[in-house]
């Protein structure tokens, strides 16, 4: 018996050991992500003089600091710039947590609630809590620092407790990023009564617009019902399919509001011959299934090449056209083309929707030199296909989708001599988010230090003032000529999809829910493909 407590004693002896040392290392890296921030900031500072002794707006002077940073650190440029201003703060209003950041005595975690509670506090506030506020976050996890710090603001300054709200109301967003396994995460800041309103509304419809048969749980019922109220049908639809659900629609079925995304799939993809992934525009991968499904109600752009090995011919197909950009679609006017291969760089197309000005054409391929070319603004159709390829904007780390981009001549548009300058063409325009084609337009004005290279193959290089370089790929390559095909998980045929339930699926309306970017698989290629798989 006294040796097994010798042991305990020994344990608990060790597991005291490691703590102390887990709390040690703890403040190392916490001091370590301090020295971070401030050498992030004091970066910032230095690029913001230089470019405004160089003449770059006032506002927009540094903003190229955070891709610099995502360069050299390999981090995406919105840690880069909530890291810059979380440093401003710590400068300019937060002393005494400035220091105990320094110190290892708080990690980043509780610094950043610090800064997000003091955020719109006046400088009397400041001046009266920053301090004790910094103090009680060295014994506290960051959600008591938030809940704790706001009580004592409200304590201190109940008549500036409004100014506050209006100022935390003014920086309200609602912002969806990509999550994994297709889905989206919608994140909002918005003021309370109007978060409260929309919680209850997604509640009531919930628990009122469908029977106790649904086999939706209320979370899924609540996620159906925000979408339901952003494509204007403002309710949701009973899935318990019995004939006699006291909650179905009577009379005509709701039909969503016509909204447009963009995805890129390969032709062999979308006709059931492989499953390789397709591109969502602004949120990356989904699977082959799902591009299927969004499909179902799709209109097409092809993409093709003359330049590919192998060629299919003999063979055209039909498909119409909608713009990427504005959400405005085509007149129902069929554009023809011919299947050339499976590479890249698209540089064949049918003649143009109708909606855009038809430049001269020969067989279907436009002329060099054209007056298209020597316009600034390009057509509907090459900006498409231009966005298509790209996927999204071309900065490193940038994940802003190229259909929200400008597109930017690679090289320069002579404005006084078109034909001497950059031509506007597929070849010449790469998508680039507004900031970022700031970035781009001052590195060739000689204005912040950047030097921005273009390499065959649409490769961009990104060269920042200190000589750190990235290349960055088009995306969308990838996704519309797989190089490695995915064999197909269903057995034979093009798979019927499943809808993808009463929210979504529009039923037999016509809509124009999705541009859909893809190369097209003759009818010839799925009959080989399917005799293939019956002869195994």
């Amino acid at each position: 018996m006294i040796e097994g407590m010798g042991d305990i004693a020994d344990e608990i002896a060790t597991a005291q050991a490691v703590v102390a040392r887990l709390r040690v290392v703890h403040s190392q890296v916490a001091a370590w992500q301090a020295e971070e921030v401030s050498l992030m900031t004091a970066l910032y500072h230095l690029r913001r003089e230089q470019q405004l002794e160089c003449g770059v707006a006032y506002l927009q002077a540094g903003e190229s600091t955070a891709t610099e940073i995502g360069i050299a650190l390999k981090v995406s440029q919105r840690s880069a710039d909530e890291l810059i201003e979380l440093g401003l703060g710590l400068q300019n209003r937060y002393p005494a947590t400035r220091d105990a950041f320094a110190d290892g005595r708080i990690d980043l975690a509780r610094v950043r609630a610090i800064s997000k509670v003091l955020t719109n506090a006046s400088d009397g506030v400041l001046d009266t809590l920053e301090a004790k506020v910094a103090a009680y976050a060295e014994k506290v996890e960051p959600a008591r620092v938030r809940r704790t710090a706001n009580r004592w603001i409200k304590e201190v300054d109940p008549a500036g407790q409004a100014e506050r709200r209006k100022d935390a109301e003014a920086d309200r967003y609602v912002t969806v990023t990509a999550a994994d396994n297709g889905t989206a995460v919608v994140d909002a800041v918005l003021p309370a009564a109007g978060g409260e309103a929309v919680f209850e509304r997604l509640r009531e419809m919930a628990l009122s617009q469908v029977c106790g048969k649904d086999p939706r749980t209320t979370n899924q019922r609540r996620a159906d019902a925000l979408v339901a109220l952003a494509d204007g049908t403002g309710r949701l639809v009973c899935q318990c399919g019995r004939e006699d659900c006291p909650r179905a629609i009577t009379g005509e079925v709701p039909v969503p509001r016509k909204a447009l995304v963009q995805v890129g799939v390969s032709a062999e993809t979308l006709a059931g011959l492989q499953d390789n992934p397709a591109l969502l525009a602004g949120f990356g991968a989904i699977d082959a299934d799902l591009a299927r499904q969004i499909a179902r109600h799709a209109r097409f752009e092809i993409i093709t090449d003359t330049t590919a090995a192998t060629a299919v011919t003999g063979e055209t197909t039909t498909a119409t056209a909608a713009t990427a950009v504005t959400g405005e679609t085509t007149t129902a006017t069929a554009a023809t083309a011919a299947v050339t291969g499976e590479t890249a760089t698209a540089t064949t197309e049918s003649a143009p929707a109708a909606t855009e000005s038809a430049p001269a054409t020969t067989g279907g391929v436009e002329k060099a030199g054209t007056a298209a070319e020597l316009r600034y603004r390009p057509g509907a159709r090459i900006a498409r296909r231009a966005r298509a390829i790209d996927g999204s904007c071309r900065a490193p780390g940038c994940q802003v989708p190229a259909a929200a981009s400008d597109l930017d001549h690679q090289d320069r548009f002579d404005h006084t001599n078109p034909a001497q300058g950059g031509r506007t063409t597929e070849a010449n325009l790469g998508a680039r988010c507004r900031r970022h084609h700031r970035l781009k337009t001052l590195a060739d004005n000689h204005a912040n230090g950047w030097t921005v290279i273009h390499h065959p193959d649409r490769r961009v290089e990104w060269r920042t003032p200190t000589g750190e370089s990235d290349i960055t790929t088009p995306e969308g390559p990838d996704y519309l000529f797989p190089a490695t095909p995915v064999p197909p998980v269903t057995a034979a045929g093009v798979p019927d999809a499943e809808p993808l339930g009463s929210v979504f699926d529009p039923g037999v309306a016509a809509t124009d829910l999705i541009e859909m970017v893809m190369a097209y698989t003759t009818p010839s290629q799925r009959k080989a493909a399917r005799r293939a798989r019956n002869n195994k």
